[in-house]
């Protein structure tokens, strides 16, 4: 008796095929920022820091489960996992973010200038891996679509991230703004990952909206996952200081619903300074004006509603049953 299918097969091939992309370098004298790219992708460095490939997993599962070869959509994983690179470079040295996954981030270790470069240039491997679908059978219009795809969701995660920058100088945000930023910084590009896998397998339009729609709302779970992670997470699992969502005062959703609902939280926030031994007390008061419970029932209803899309796009298994584990997963990291 075989056991149920693993995500390590499509991981595997995922590694192999983003090395590929990038790091296409042959000239010796760019091999400092083939170093940089090298290790902000986990490759290198003192200790690895790979990032889980959660978006590149979907876009060959979501091919695999409209029906196409999973293989054939390696380079639009590729390049989905280039983009989310280049937008976390942008965001470390936007944020002034000293570490990532346990490590100095590239802007703190190589300096701002070359961290700005670097992440340009995984920029441009992204869309330059996408020409590589051609050579795996991909029709030109599909191509097109496919660009089209990631584009969109490039500008989709920029403008989430203004409004993310934007929201720190306001004193009040809405919920329904964080739901613009959300729907832009983070779940554009997960949706796009879907959408992506979907047309390289030919997928009729009705499975590409529905798998679109999953990405969407898998997305919007996965930033409140994250949210609640930025305050409440274990520093092991997250790779950053314990609470740093409030050390760092961002809008996050516990965070708004907090300053909505509880005094004591308003009063602490409004300190000149958060210092972490303010920490238990902004978190308590934040669970006692039921702002964590909320953010997770808001993230399940997400996830609900992605499995819901998901069943709308007919997926084939095994990667149906891959792409519904996975979703569980997301919602549950950290707890």
């Amino acid at each position: 008796m075989t056991g149920a299918p693993s995500f390590e097969p499509y991981l595997e091939a995922i590694e192999t095929d983003l090395r590929r992309a990038a790091l296409p370098f042959d000239a010796p004298a760019y091999e400092p920022m083939a170093q940089m790219i090298a290790y902000h992708l986990g490759w290198a460095g003192e200790t690895t820091g790979r990032g889980k490939r959660i978006r590149p997993l979907l876009t060959v599962l979501a091919c695999q489960a409209c029906g196409g070869q999973w293989p054939s959509a390696l380079p639009a994983a590729s390049a989905v996992e280039l983009i989310h690179n280049f937008s976390l470079v942008h965001d470390d040295i936007e944020d002034r973010s000293e570490t990532r996954r346990g490590r100095p981030t590239l802007w703190s270790r190589w300096g701002l200038p070359q961290a700005l470069n670097t992440g340009d240039a995984l920029f441009a491997l992204a869309h330059l891996s996408l020409h590589r679908l051609s050579a795996l059978g991909t029709p030109p219009g599909v191509l097109v679509e496919v660009q089209h795809e990631l584009t969109s969701a490039c500008l989709g995660l920029t403008c989430g991230q203004h409004l993310d920058m934007a929201f720190e100088s306001l004193a009040a945000v809405s919920t329904d703004a964080y739901a613009m930023m959300v729907g832009g910084k983070t779940a554009a590009l997960i949706a796009a990952a879907a959408a992506m896998g979907a047309r390289v397998a030919g997928a009729p339009a009705p499975r590409i909206e529905a798998m679109t729609e999953f990405g969407r709302q898998l997305g919007l779970a996965f930033q409140m996952q994250d949210d609640i992670l930025g305050i409440w997470g274990d520093p092991a699992v997250t790779g950053k200081p314990a609470g740093d969502d409030l050390l760092s005062r961002n809008k996050s959703l516990p965070t708004l619903l907090g300053l909505d609902r509880s005094p004591p939280f308003r009063d602490l926030w409004a300190a000149e300074r958060i210092e972490p031994s303010a920490l238990a007390a902004m978190r308590l008061a934040l669970e006692d004006c039921g702002a964590h419970a909320a953010t997770l029932e808001s993230a399940q209803s997400a996830t609900a509603q992605a499995l819901h899309s998901l069943d709308l796009s007919q997926p084939e298994e095994p990667a149906a049953g891959l792409l519904r584990d996975l979703s569980l997963q997301l919602v549950g990291r950290g707890r």
